[in-house]
């Protein structure tokens, strides 16, 4: 069989299962199993493929029908124009986060601010990133060692700098931030349900607030003693409860017009 045709065969079953951007989709999966760049799969649709890398198109696939997310089968996600290593332990990193690290870049760069912590790192992509784009040092922190070590790899592989630690929010601290950034977990348990397939893989330790907001608050709080300024990723429906404190600063919106930044001063 060869490639075009193989590709052809794993875009009609993403296509006829509802799998969004099935062409791309199919040519990413082809690139990781047969382990070539972009430019090599597009120019050789000629090209002969064994049937043992067919099958694993194929089961690639119907993970992909299960809801399993793409970036966990092929382990790379790109954010802020840097490829990161991902897992199932570690959230994806998504384009409304890079509104955070953006706007905290903007933050940090303006006042000249040196020092940062990432609280709830994960991958690591939000220190990474805010590290690679100012000359601040910066912290990340998590309470999971596998969070950890996938933000371990990302350091290694992307020559960073930042400091790892395992800690519980802010327990581990004592004082002497600039700016606290985080992508706390937000969602509340009973909007679980509404979330996509793909969603619903990535780890709950990550996703899950609870009904009253109260680990949010908590790291609002412990904030207060620890820093100058938070940046909160948020969810859209959070407005009323955020507002409610002194310390609260402004919202500010992403691409899609949505409330998703909240930014604290002390």
């Amino acid at each position: 069989m060869n490639l075009s045709i193989a590709i052809k065969k794993v875009h009609d079953y993403l296509a006829k299962n509802i799998v969004i951007n099935p062409m791309l989709e199919s040519i990413i999966i082809a690139r990781y199993v047969l382990k070539k760049d972009d430019m090599f799969i597009l120019s050789n649709p000629n090209l002969n493929i064994n049937l043992f890398d067919y099958k694993k198109m194929i089961k690639i696939a119907k993970k992909r029908i299960d809801g399993y997310p793409l970036s966990y089968i092929t382990h790379k996600k790109e954010f802020m124009g840097l490829e990161f290593y991902v897992n199932k332990n570690v959230l994806i990193p998504r384009p409304e986060t890079e509104n955070l690290v953006e706007h905290a870049i903007e933050y940090i760069n303006k006042y000249r601010f040196k020092n940062i912590l990432d609280l709830c790192t994960g991958s690591g992509s939000i220190a990474i990133s805010i590290q690679r784009f100012t000359n601040a040092n910066v912290i990340a922190s998590d309470i999971s060692y596998s969070a950890l070590r996938v933000a371990f790899i990302n350091k290694t592989f992307l020559k960073s700098n930042i400091f790892l630690i395992n800690c519980n929010l802010l327990n581990c601290f004592k004082s002497g931030f600039d700016v606290i950034v985080s992508n706390p977990p937000y969602i509340l348990p009973s909007e679980f349900e509404t979330l996509s397939k793909e969603v619903k893989h990535e780890p709950k330790i990550a996703l899950l607030c609870d009904e009253k907001y109260e680990l949010i608050e908590k790291i609002i709080k412990k904030s207060k003693n620890l820093t100058k300024y938070l940046m909160l990723e948020i969810s859209p429906n959070m407005r009323k409860f955020l507002e409610s404190f002194q310390e609260f600063l402004y919202i500010k919106k992403d691409y899609a017009n949505k409330d998703r930044i909240a930014v604290f001063k002390f």
